[in-house]
């Protein structure tokens, strides 16, 4: 009888170990902005997409971890960073050093800038120096919105999506919109009868994946896989495949 019952804890035992290891693999949450094309947007068939939703994939894909995407506005997506609601978020994110003291940041991954789109018969706006005294548009939370902000005498009215601010800005609601070089170049090209960028780029900003703080393993398994997309050619062949006009 007691041989028995050991050959039956055992059983058990051997039972519980396979069940252990054969268990669901850990999904991370990744957060993202998704009113940003190219990078993040969600398509006609109510699928997030972009430059960063391939980018990111192929880096999990090389990492061996297993993801999920959450959509959320960028203002809280820095503020859910911060306290540790996502595991990570990919959203156009500039590395900036307040930034990285509430969340980790991957190595960088794309370098961009800030430019001013103004309409096309503007002919008041013709660089940085011009802004002073005129109506501002950017997204909330952005890097554009704190250049917005630090032009003298300028009033500055914060979107929780870009594509609001270019609306208000064809409606003759504000003079100009700060946003990054892709975003502003995106809808420049798109919309050649009616919007302009105005100046060179105001700033250098380099894009990273945000990682919450503690989360140094999944931190390195990103960086991992990054360095594999940088070395195969991926991220050259999704420039091509969003970025070319």
């Amino acid at each position: 009888m007691k041989r028995l019952l050991s050959v039956f804890l055992a059983l058990v035992l051997v039972t519980l170990s396979l069940s252990a290891c054969g268990g669901k693999s850990t999904k991370y949450i990744i957060a993202t902005d998704a009113t940003w094309p190219p990078f993040e947007y969600v398509d006609e068939q109510n699928q997030i997409v972009g430059f960063d939703i391939d980018l990111m994939n192929a880096i999990a894909e090389e990492a061996g971890i297993e993801i999920e995407y959450q959509n959320v506005g960028f203002d809280p997506l820095l503020a859910g960073m911060a306290q540790g609601t996502y595991d990570a978020a990919i959203s156009s994110i500039t590395i900036l050093p307040d930034r990285a003291e509430n969340m980790l940041f991957s190595d960088p991954y794309y370098v961009a800038g800030q430019m001013i789109v103004v309409e096309k018969n503007n002919t008041s706006i013709t660089g940085e120096d011009s802004l002073r005294g005129k109506r501002l548009g950017a997204q909330l939370g952005t890097t554009g919105e704190a250049l917005a902000n630090d032009v003298q005498g300028a009033s500055v009215k914060s979107y929780n999506q870009i594509g609001l601010a270019i609306q208000d800005l064809l409606n003759g609601q504000i003079d100009a919109v700060i946003c990054d070089t892709p975003i502003a170049e995106g809808y420049a090209n798109k919309n050649t009868s009616t919007l302009k960028i105005v100046g060179g780029s105001l700033t250098t900003e380099s894009y990273g994946v945000a990682v919450a703080k503690g989360k140094t393993e999944l931190l390195n398994k990103i960086n991992q896989g990054l360095a594999a997309v940088k070395a195969n050619g991926t991220i050259d062949a999704l420039v091509q495949k969003w970025m070319a006009s």
